[in-house]
């Protein structure tokens, strides 16, 4: 057993034999437990819940209580050895290469092939095999969604027409969306109703780093896309003139002075603020935003072991000693990965009440297909995490009213189909399929966390110049363990390429 394991193993499994034991004997139907998105849960989760278990019961004869924590949340649990069957997991999130080594998810390296063929035939087989850990384990089923990634900053597109400025489908750095910052600047000035800050974030800009090849995104090591060299992402010159450009923006007054402080749930994404998303080409963010937006790419597509495990969901280790169990979390995630009905209740929430389902026409009348429109009330009481559920793909594209009636453009119904034949020609990483084995520096890593804390979001926030703090904070980095970090991960990288050819 890993080290985590081996200290919690007789309390996890007491616990997982009460746990289970009662909630098979509370009826007919087993139920499973899920701990998957942020807290706090959706205002009306328990009746969305309600809806999904008349499905799985019918389906499978499980009932699944679906809990959210926050991550901070989820590893005390886990710590405490608090047993729940299923966990969301990925990089940021209930991190999931700790997790892997620290021995909490169970192997299921051919057990989804076995017992859910069809879960297995919605994902190509390299997919899968970017999912597995470098021991040849499969720790957690990825999500099938945006896993070759794609970075865009999303603006206002009726003010750039307005304002006659043009930004390109793609751009090569943040700092030629300068002059649209600089209008919307003034523009907030004289009407209030906009924003104050066009630049508006809570924390650090998302995907501000995701170019960068992550090997482990705690001691923020990887390498530059397309080589093996393990590097810090503090070595990678796009990611920092990215740092740059925001210090730019801070001093020029385009960004709001408290992002460090703040979460991203902090900020009103109605006002009129540029954002950094992962997302693909013809994801539309109007409906979200309530006004005509469209994006611009910085980075991507390409395939990497990151991406891929960029959302996921892990099985507790202790299902390994029940099997039967086991084999029922599995097949409940092939209902989630390829049940439509299933998967737009759990998106969006109970039909009629929380989103309504409307045909696309185009001009000349064609019936383009159906989309998900939601209600006020799906808008305020049910909006939990789409990407970390299952199959992003299979629940229905997202629009709104204002793209349907010709206010704003069409939907574009066939999008995935449009992506995943372009992850197809997607540039793959040198080092896929590695993951890191940090067990060894569970110390390090804690005083690494803490230096983190210490320097990364005004740096990221561009609240600092980086050409100072960035030097500042490395030190504190290196003097905590960071080199020997590097070293160790480069020699398991080159032992696991060594082992590829061979």
């Amino acid at each position: 057993m890993k080290k985590l394991v081996a200290i919690l193993l007789a309390a996890m499994m007491m616990l997982s034999m009460v746990s289970f034991a009662s909630a098979e004997s509370g009826g007919d139907y087993v139920k499973l437990t899920w701990v998957n998105g942020n807290a706090p849960a959706p205002i009306d989760n328990a009746e969305v819940l309600e809806e999904l278990n008349k499905i799985s019961r019918k389906e499978l004869g499980v009932e699944v209580d679906i809990i959210y924590m926050t991550s901070d949340q989820v590893q005390t649990a886990i710590q405490a050895g608090e047993v729940y069957d299923m966990y969301f997991t990925c990089s940021w999130y209930n991190n999931f290469n700790n997790n892997v080594s620290n021995g909490i998810f169970a192997n299921i390296w051919g057990k989804v092939q076995e017992v859910t063929p069809a879960l297995w035939a919605t994902m190509p087989e390299n997919i899968w095999n970017l999912a597995r850990s470098s021991d040849g384990g499969l720790y957690a089923i990825p999500v099938k969604k945006d896993y070759a990634p794609m970075n865009f900053i999303v603006y206002d597109a009726q003010f750039a027409k307005d304002a006659g400025i043009e930004i390109p489908e793609a751009i090569s750095s943040w700092d030629e969306m300068t002059p649209y910052l600089v209008a919307m600047k003034e523009a907030m000035t004289k009407d209030p109703t906009l924003g104050q800050y066009p630049v508006n974030i809570g924390g650090a800009p998302a995907g501000m780093e995701s170019s960068f090849d992550f090997i482990d995104r705690t001691p923020l090591i990887g390498v530059k896309f397309g080589t093996t060299e393990v590097i810090s992402v503090f070595d990678d010159p796009d990611v920092v003139e990215r740092y740059r450009t925001m210090h730019k923006w801070h001093d020029m007054g385009l960004v709001n002075p408290d992002a460090p402080t703040l979460t991203e749930d902090a900020i009103d994404s109605k006002l009129h603020h540029i954002s950094f998303v992962q997302a693909w080409n013809d994801y539309d963010y109007t409906p979200s935003r309530g006004f005509w937006v469209e994006m611009t790419k910085y980075s991507g597509p390409f395939v990497n072991t990151d991406g891929v495990q960029g959302a996921m969901t892990g099985f507790d280790a202790t299902l390994a000693d029940n099997p039967e169990r086991l084999e029922l979390c599995l097949k409940y995630q092939e209902l989630v990965n390829t049940n439509k009905e299933y998967r737009d209740i759990l998106a969006f929430g109970i039909p009629g009440k929380h989103f309504n389902y409307r045909d696309v026409i185009d001009e000349n009348g064609n019936n383009l297909g159906q989309v998900a429109v939601r209600t006020e009330l799906g808008k305020s009481n049910y909006s939990p995490w789409r990407f970390s559920q299952g199959s992003y793909s299979l629940n229905s594209v997202e629009a709104s009213e204002e793209t349907l009636n010709g206010t704003y453009p069409l939907p574009v119904v066939d999008q995935w189909d449009k992506y995943f034949a372009e992850c197809e020609t997607a540039p793959e990483s040198k080092i896929s399929g590695f993951t890191f084995n940090s067990s060894a520096f569970n110390t390090q890593y804690t005083e690494i966390s803490a230096i983190k804390d210490e320097y990364l979001k005004d740096i990221q926030c561009g609240v600092v110049d980086p050409d100072v703090a960035i030097p500042e904070m490395r030190a504190k980095l290196e003097a905590a363990g960071l080199n020997d970090i590097i070293a160790e991960a480069q020699r398991q990288l080159d032992e696991y390429l060594a082992s590829k050819v061979q």
